[in-house]
Protein backbone atom coordinates (compact mmCIF):
# COMPACT_ATOMS: atom_id res chain seq x y z
CA UNK A 1 0.00 0.00 0.00
CA UNK A 2 1.89 2.87 -1.43
CA UNK A 3 0.23 5.81 -0.70
CA UNK A 4 0.07 5.39 3.17
CA UNK A 5 3.88 5.30 3.29
CA UNK A 6 4.35 8.41 0.81
CA UNK A 7 2.50 10.10 3.27
CA UNK A 8 4.48 9.27 6.53
CA UNK A 9 7.45 10.15 4.13
CA UNK A 10 6.20 13.45 3.20
CA UNK A 11 5.05 14.32 6.70
CA UNK A 12 8.81 14.57 7.79
CA UNK A 13 9.63 16.14 4.45
CA UNK A 14 7.49 18.73 4.22
CA UNK A 15 9.44 21.52 6.37
CA UNK A 16 12.30 21.34 4.10
CA UNK A 17 10.41 21.07 0.50
CA UNK A 18 8.55 24.20 1.56
CA UNK A 19 12.03 26.34 2.00
CA UNK A 20 13.19 26.27 -1.88
CA UNK A 21 12.55 29.21 -4.31
CA UNK A 22 13.27 29.70 -7.73
CA UNK A 23 13.76 32.91 -9.50
CA UNK A 24 11.05 35.67 -8.77
CA UNK A 25 8.39 32.65 -7.80
CA UNK A 26 8.90 29.62 -6.28
CA UNK A 27 9.35 26.19 -7.67
CA UNK A 28 9.21 22.59 -5.37
CA UNK A 29 10.53 19.33 -6.10
CA UNK A 30 8.71 16.56 -4.00
CA UNK A 31 10.15 13.05 -3.59
CA UNK A 32 6.15 10.91 -3.33
CA UNK A 33 7.36 7.51 -2.63
CA UNK A 34 10.14 5.22 -3.71
CA UNK A 35 10.01 2.14 -6.35
CA UNK A 36 11.51 -1.32 -6.54
CA UNK A 37 13.84 -0.58 -9.68
CA UNK A 38 11.13 0.71 -11.99
CA UNK A 39 12.98 3.82 -12.48
CA UNK A 40 11.79 6.99 -11.72
CA UNK A 41 8.67 9.50 -12.61
CA UNK A 42 8.41 13.42 -12.19
CA UNK A 43 5.05 14.58 -12.65
CA UNK A 44 4.29 18.04 -14.13
CA UNK A 45 1.17 19.33 -13.54
CA UNK A 46 -0.99 21.73 -15.43
CA UNK A 47 -2.18 25.20 -15.55
CA UNK A 48 -2.21 26.85 -11.38
CA UNK A 49 -0.53 27.41 -8.60
CA UNK A 50 0.94 25.26 -6.54
CA UNK A 51 3.17 26.60 -3.90
CA UNK A 52 0.97 29.24 -2.79
CA UNK A 53 0.20 33.05 -2.79
CA UNK A 54 -2.14 34.53 -5.32
CA UNK A 55 -4.17 32.25 -7.08
CA UNK A 56 -2.79 29.45 -5.47
CA UNK A 57 -5.10 25.95 -4.52
CA UNK A 58 -4.34 24.53 -1.59
CA UNK A 59 -5.20 21.49 -2.74
CA UNK A 60 -2.11 20.91 -4.49
CA UNK A 61 -0.04 23.68 -1.78
CA UNK A 62 -1.18 21.43 0.83
CA UNK A 63 -0.84 17.84 -0.69
CA UNK A 64 2.29 17.80 -3.63
CA UNK A 65 0.28 14.48 -5.23
CA UNK A 66 -2.94 16.86 -4.11
CA UNK A 67 -3.37 17.83 -7.93
CA UNK A 68 -3.17 14.11 -9.32
CA UNK A 69 -5.98 12.58 -6.81
CA UNK A 70 -9.24 11.89 -7.32
CA UNK A 71 -9.99 13.59 -4.76
CA UNK A 72 -12.65 13.41 -1.25
CA UNK A 73 -12.92 17.30 -0.92
CA UNK A 74 -14.48 16.77 -4.73
CA UNK A 75 -16.33 13.16 -3.88
CA UNK A 76 -13.90 11.31 -5.18
CA UNK A 77 -12.77 7.70 -3.72
CA UNK A 78 -9.42 8.99 -2.94
CA UNK A 79 -7.08 7.06 -5.33
CA UNK A 80 -4.13 8.79 -7.09
CA UNK A 81 -3.37 8.86 -10.58
CA UNK A 82 0.14 8.17 -9.92
CA UNK A 83 -0.45 5.09 -8.35
CA UNK A 84 -1.12 3.53 -11.66
CA UNK A 85 0.81 5.86 -13.74
CA UNK A 86 4.10 4.44 -11.54
CA UNK A 87 2.98 0.75 -11.57
CA UNK A 88 3.43 -1.92 -14.19
CA UNK A 89 1.93 -5.37 -14.50
CA UNK A 90 4.85 -7.49 -15.55
CA UNK A 91 2.99 -11.01 -15.82
CA UNK A 92 -0.38 -12.77 -15.64
CA UNK A 93 -2.28 -12.80 -12.73
CA UNK A 94 -1.36 -9.79 -11.07
CA UNK A 95 -4.23 -7.41 -9.56
CA UNK A 96 -4.20 -3.70 -8.25
CA UNK A 97 -6.74 -2.77 -6.17
CA UNK A 98 -8.31 -0.80 -3.54
CA UNK A 99 -7.51 -1.57 -0.45
CA UNK A 100 -10.41 -2.18 2.17
CA UNK A 101 -9.86 0.95 4.27
CA UNK A 102 -10.53 2.64 1.12
CA UNK A 103 -8.69 4.33 -2.32
CA UNK A 104 -6.64 6.38 -0.03
CA UNK A 105 -4.17 2.99 -0.52
CA UNK A 106 -3.75 0.52 -2.84
CA UNK A 107 -2.80 -3.36 -2.33
CA UNK A 108 -1.02 -5.12 -5.23
CA UNK A 109 -1.21 -9.05 -5.53
CA UNK A 110 1.44 -10.86 -8.30
CA UNK A 111 4.20 -9.20 -10.07
CA UNK A 112 4.72 -5.51 -10.16
CA UNK A 113 7.73 -3.16 -11.10
CA UNK A 114 7.15 0.02 -10.08
CA UNK A 115 8.90 3.47 -10.89
CA UNK A 116 9.33 5.74 -7.66
CA UNK A 117 7.77 9.51 -8.16
CA UNK A 118 8.86 13.21 -7.78
CA UNK A 119 6.26 15.84 -8.37
CA UNK A 120 7.36 19.14 -9.08
CA UNK A 121 4.79 22.24 -8.15
CA UNK A 122 5.56 25.77 -9.86
CA UNK A 123 3.24 28.71 -10.40
CA UNK A 124 1.41 29.73 -14.20
CA UNK A 125 -0.75 32.05 -12.37
CA UNK A 126 1.26 34.82 -11.77
CA UNK A 127 4.19 33.80 -14.59
CA UNK A 128 3.83 32.68 -18.44
CA UNK A 129 4.07 29.62 -19.46
CA UNK A 130 7.40 29.96 -20.71
CA UNK A 131 8.53 31.35 -17.25
CA UNK A 132 7.04 28.30 -15.71
CA UNK A 133 8.73 25.96 -18.29
CA UNK A 134 12.42 27.63 -17.07
CA UNK A 135 11.68 27.30 -13.48
CA UNK A 136 10.26 23.06 -14.35
CA UNK A 137 13.85 22.56 -16.62
CA UNK A 138 16.22 24.36 -14.12
CA UNK A 139 14.50 21.72 -11.28
CA UNK A 140 15.14 19.14 -13.50
CA UNK A 141 18.59 20.09 -14.05
CA UNK A 142 18.92 20.20 -10.15
CA UNK A 143 17.17 16.73 -9.86
CA UNK A 144 19.96 15.05 -12.48
CA UNK A 145 22.91 17.03 -10.72
CA UNK A 146 21.37 16.26 -7.04
CA UNK A 147 22.21 20.50 -7.10
CA UNK A 148 19.97 22.97 -5.73
CA UNK A 149 20.93 26.28 -7.91
CA UNK A 150 16.85 26.36 -8.63
CA UNK A 151 16.07 26.51 -5.01
CA UNK A 152 13.57 23.30 -5.46
CA UNK A 153 16.07 20.99 -4.20
CA UNK A 154 17.11 21.38 -1.25
CA UNK A 155 17.27 17.63 -0.16
CA UNK A 156 19.78 17.18 -3.19
CA UNK A 157 18.14 14.55 -4.60
CA UNK A 158 19.89 12.89 -7.13
CA UNK A 159 18.49 10.90 -10.37
CA UNK A 160 20.45 10.66 -13.36
CA UNK A 161 17.97 9.45 -15.29
CA UNK A 162 13.72 9.78 -15.04
CA UNK A 163 10.56 10.14 -17.15
CA UNK A 164 7.93 12.83 -17.44
CA UNK A 165 4.20 12.90 -17.10
CA UNK A 166 2.62 16.09 -17.50
CA UNK A 167 -1.15 16.97 -17.74
CA UNK A 168 -2.80 19.83 -19.69
CA UNK A 169 -0.45 22.84 -19.77
CA UNK A 170 2.20 20.89 -18.29
CA UNK A 171 2.22 18.72 -21.31
CA UNK A 172 2.99 22.29 -23.14
CA UNK A 173 5.86 22.85 -20.50
CA UNK A 174 7.55 19.35 -21.36
CA UNK A 175 6.99 20.47 -25.47
CA UNK A 176 9.00 23.44 -24.60
CA UNK A 177 12.06 21.80 -23.00
CA UNK A 178 12.32 19.77 -25.47
CA UNK A 179 11.70 21.90 -28.78
CA UNK A 180 14.43 24.44 -27.59
CA UNK A 181 17.08 22.48 -27.08
CA UNK A 182 18.27 24.91 -24.42
CA UNK A 183 18.64 22.18 -21.42
CA UNK A 184 20.82 19.41 -23.49
CA UNK A 185 21.52 17.75 -20.07
CA UNK A 186 17.61 16.73 -19.95
CA UNK A 187 16.87 16.19 -23.79
CA UNK A 188 20.03 15.62 -25.47
CA UNK A 189 21.47 11.91 -26.26
CA UNK A 190 22.91 11.54 -22.95
CA UNK A 191 20.34 13.12 -21.09
CA UNK A 192 18.39 12.31 -18.35
CA UNK A 193 15.27 11.95 -19.54
CA UNK A 194 14.77 8.70 -20.67
CA UNK A 195 11.57 6.95 -22.30
CA UNK A 196 8.96 8.88 -23.96
CA UNK A 197 7.02 11.90 -22.58
CA UNK A 198 3.43 11.87 -21.56
CA UNK A 199 1.84 15.06 -22.16
CA UNK A 200 -2.11 13.96 -20.97
CA UNK A 201 -4.57 16.02 -22.44
CA UNK A 202 -1.64 18.27 -23.22
CA UNK A 203 -2.67 21.86 -24.26
CA UNK A 204 0.19 22.02 -27.21
CA UNK A 205 -1.54 24.58 -29.43
CA UNK A 206 -3.44 26.47 -26.93
CA UNK A 207 -6.62 26.19 -24.71
CA UNK A 208 -9.42 27.95 -26.04
CA UNK A 209 -10.69 28.88 -22.74
CA UNK A 210 -7.80 30.89 -22.18
CA UNK A 211 -8.53 32.32 -25.70
CA UNK A 212 -12.14 32.92 -25.11
CA UNK A 213 -11.22 34.48 -21.84
CA UNK A 214 -8.82 37.33 -23.74
CA UNK A 215 -11.34 37.39 -26.85
CA UNK A 216 -8.61 35.94 -29.53
CA UNK A 217 -8.22 33.73 -32.00
CA UNK A 218 -11.87 33.62 -32.98
CA UNK A 219 -13.02 32.61 -29.34
CA UNK A 220 -15.92 34.58 -27.90
CA UNK A 221 -18.23 34.99 -25.06
CA UNK A 222 -16.96 33.36 -22.70
CA UNK A 223 -18.78 32.69 -18.95
CA UNK A 224 -17.49 32.86 -15.53
CA UNK A 225 -18.46 29.50 -14.79
CA UNK A 226 -15.35 27.93 -12.98
CA UNK A 227 -14.12 24.19 -13.25
CA UNK A 228 -12.90 23.96 -9.82
CA UNK A 229 -9.68 21.81 -10.70
CA UNK A 230 -8.71 22.75 -13.95
CA UNK A 231 -8.17 26.10 -11.70
CA UNK A 232 -8.83 29.89 -12.59
CA UNK A 233 -10.03 29.86 -16.66
CA UNK A 234 -12.23 32.60 -15.75
CA UNK A 235 -9.64 35.18 -14.39
CA UNK A 236 -7.16 36.98 -16.73
CA UNK A 237 -3.15 36.13 -15.20
CA UNK A 238 0.16 36.26 -17.08
CA UNK A 239 -0.34 32.57 -16.93
CA UNK A 240 -3.85 32.52 -18.47
CA UNK A 241 -2.52 35.33 -21.27
CA UNK A 242 0.55 32.71 -22.11
CA UNK A 243 -1.86 29.92 -23.27
CA UNK A 244 -3.76 31.54 -25.77
CA UNK A 245 -3.67 29.41 -29.40
CA UNK A 246 -1.81 32.84 -30.63
CA UNK A 247 0.47 33.06 -27.87
CA UNK A 248 1.77 29.10 -28.34
CA UNK A 249 1.19 28.85 -32.17
CA UNK A 250 3.30 31.85 -32.03
CA UNK A 251 5.90 30.53 -30.28
CA UNK A 252 5.57 27.62 -32.19
CA UNK A 253 6.40 29.92 -35.65
CA UNK A 254 9.41 31.17 -33.50
CA UNK A 255 11.10 27.90 -32.89
CA UNK A 256 10.37 27.21 -29.35
CA UNK A 257 7.78 24.95 -29.63
CA UNK A 258 6.10 21.84 -31.27
CA UNK A 259 9.86 21.18 -32.71
CA UNK A 260 10.18 18.19 -30.12
CA UNK A 261 13.05 16.01 -31.44
CA UNK A 262 12.00 12.86 -29.44
CA UNK A 263 8.48 11.20 -29.74
CA UNK A 264 6.04 12.33 -27.39
CA UNK A 265 3.21 10.30 -26.14
CA UNK A 266 -0.03 12.58 -26.42
CA UNK A 267 -3.50 11.25 -24.69
CA UNK A 268 -5.88 12.71 -26.46
CA UNK A 269 -9.67 13.19 -25.79
CA UNK A 270 -11.59 10.99 -28.63
CA UNK A 271 -14.97 13.54 -28.49
CA UNK A 272 -18.14 12.48 -28.91
CA UNK A 273 -21.20 12.86 -26.86
CA UNK A 274 -20.48 13.47 -23.57
CA UNK A 275 -16.73 13.90 -24.06
CA UNK A 276 -17.04 17.00 -21.50
CA UNK A 277 -19.80 16.54 -19.30
CA UNK A 278 -18.82 12.58 -18.53
CA UNK A 279 -20.67 11.97 -16.00
CA UNK A 280 -24.21 13.05 -18.26
CA UNK A 281 -23.32 9.45 -20.27
CA UNK A 282 -21.56 7.93 -17.12
CA UNK A 283 -22.20 8.93 -13.29
CA UNK A 284 -19.06 8.11 -11.35
CA UNK A 285 -17.78 9.59 -8.40
CA UNK A 286 -15.74 12.60 -8.51
CA UNK A 287 -17.73 14.14 -10.75
CA UNK A 288 -18.08 17.80 -9.35
CA UNK A 289 -16.30 19.28 -12.61
CA UNK A 290 -18.56 17.36 -14.85
CA UNK A 291 -21.45 19.54 -15.32
CA UNK A 292 -19.08 22.91 -14.87
CA UNK A 293 -16.92 20.99 -18.22
CA UNK A 294 -20.09 20.96 -20.12
CA UNK A 295 -21.09 24.14 -19.49
CA UNK A 296 -17.85 25.82 -20.22
CA UNK A 297 -17.12 23.91 -23.50
CA UNK A 298 -21.08 25.68 -24.12
CA UNK A 299 -19.36 29.02 -23.00
CA UNK A 300 -16.31 28.87 -25.88
CA UNK A 301 -18.51 27.71 -28.34
CA UNK A 302 -18.24 24.20 -28.52
CA UNK A 303 -21.40 21.38 -27.53
CA UNK A 304 -21.38 20.47 -24.39
CA UNK A 305 -21.50 17.03 -26.21
CA UNK A 306 -19.47 18.17 -28.70
CA UNK A 307 -15.81 16.39 -29.53
CA UNK A 308 -14.24 18.43 -27.02
CA UNK A 309 -12.59 17.68 -23.72
CA UNK A 310 -14.01 20.86 -22.09
CA UNK A 311 -11.09 22.99 -22.02
CA UNK A 312 -8.67 23.18 -25.28
CA UNK A 313 -9.08 23.99 -29.35
CA UNK A 314 -11.01 21.22 -30.60
CA UNK A 315 -8.35 18.82 -32.26
CA UNK A 316 -5.22 21.31 -31.49
CA UNK A 317 -4.21 19.40 -28.65
CA UNK A 318 -3.04 16.42 -31.25
CA UNK A 319 -0.43 18.62 -33.57
CA UNK A 320 1.80 16.57 -35.80
CA UNK A 321 3.09 17.38 -39.25
CA UNK A 322 1.13 14.60 -40.73
CA UNK A 323 -2.69 14.39 -39.11
CA UNK A 324 -5.48 12.71 -40.31
CA UNK A 325 -7.59 14.62 -42.43
CA UNK A 326 -10.66 12.99 -40.51
CA UNK A 327 -12.63 14.33 -38.07
CA UNK A 328 -11.48 17.88 -38.28
CA UNK A 329 -7.63 17.11 -38.03
CA UNK A 330 -5.94 20.33 -39.04
CA UNK A 331 -2.15 20.71 -40.72
CA UNK A 332 0.51 22.80 -38.57
CA UNK A 333 3.48 23.52 -41.02
CA UNK A 334 5.08 25.24 -37.48
CA UNK A 335 4.88 21.68 -35.72
CA UNK A 336 7.64 20.04 -37.21
CA UNK A 337 8.26 17.65 -34.52
CA UNK A 338 7.38 14.11 -32.95
CA UNK A 339 4.21 13.75 -31.59
CA UNK A 340 2.47 10.42 -31.23
CA UNK A 341 -1.17 10.04 -31.06
CA UNK A 342 -0.60 7.68 -28.47
CA UNK A 343 -4.31 6.88 -26.38
CA UNK A 344 -7.79 8.06 -27.08
CA UNK A 345 -9.23 8.89 -23.98
CA UNK A 346 -12.88 9.29 -23.63
CA UNK A 347 -12.62 10.88 -20.01
CA UNK A 348 -12.61 14.80 -19.80
CA UNK A 349 -9.83 16.78 -19.43
CA UNK A 350 -10.70 16.74 -15.59
CA UNK A 351 -10.24 13.32 -15.26
CA UNK A 352 -7.42 12.57 -17.62
CA UNK A 353 -5.16 13.78 -14.92
CA UNK A 354 -7.14 11.63 -12.03
CA UNK A 355 -8.25 8.23 -13.33
CA UNK A 356 -11.88 9.30 -12.18
CA UNK A 357 -12.80 5.73 -13.71
CA UNK A 358 -10.26 3.04 -12.77
CA UNK A 359 -12.28 1.84 -9.46
CA UNK A 360 -15.12 1.41 -12.28
CA UNK A 361 -13.61 -0.29 -14.68
CA UNK A 362 -10.53 -1.55 -13.31
CA UNK A 363 -7.20 -0.97 -12.76
CA UNK A 364 -4.20 -2.53 -15.37
CA UNK A 365 -3.41 -5.55 -15.93
CA UNK A 366 -0.63 -7.60 -17.45
CA UNK A 367 -3.18 -8.05 -20.64
CA UNK A 368 -3.76 -4.42 -21.47
CA UNK A 369 -4.94 -0.92 -19.62
CA UNK A 370 -7.94 0.95 -19.95
CA UNK A 371 -8.13 4.12 -21.87
CA UNK A 372 -10.71 5.56 -19.89
CA UNK A 373 -8.30 5.95 -17.30
CA UNK A 374 -5.04 6.96 -19.28
CA UNK A 375 -2.75 6.84 -16.21
CA UNK A 376 -3.28 2.60 -16.70
CA UNK A 377 -1.89 2.72 -19.61
CA UNK A 378 1.39 5.11 -18.80
CA UNK A 379 2.20 2.53 -16.08
CA UNK A 380 1.90 -0.78 -18.27
CA UNK A 381 3.63 0.90 -21.63
CA UNK A 382 5.33 3.88 -21.03
CA UNK A 383 7.30 2.86 -17.99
Amino acid sequence: MRLANAITALAMGMAIAWSGSASALTVKLDYIWGGNGGGTTVFIHGHGNCVGGNGSDSRCVNIPYGYWLNSTEDGGDGHDFMAEATSKCTASGCTMACSSAGCNSVSYTGSWSYSEAFTIRYDMVNQSMMASANDVAKCLVDLRNGTNLSGCNPSLYKRTSFRVVGHSAGGTVIDRIFSTGAWPDLTGTSGAIVGNPVASSGALAGSKAASALYGTDGASNFCTTLVSWVAGWAFKSTGNASLTRGTVIGEARNGRQGKSPKWIYKITNTGGSGSANNSGKDAIKEDANDSKMGILAGCVGYSADDDTDGVLWHYDNDPTSSPSTSNGGKYRAEYTGKYWHWVSSWANHSHNRNDAYVKKYGFQSFSGCYYISPGTCIGQYAQ
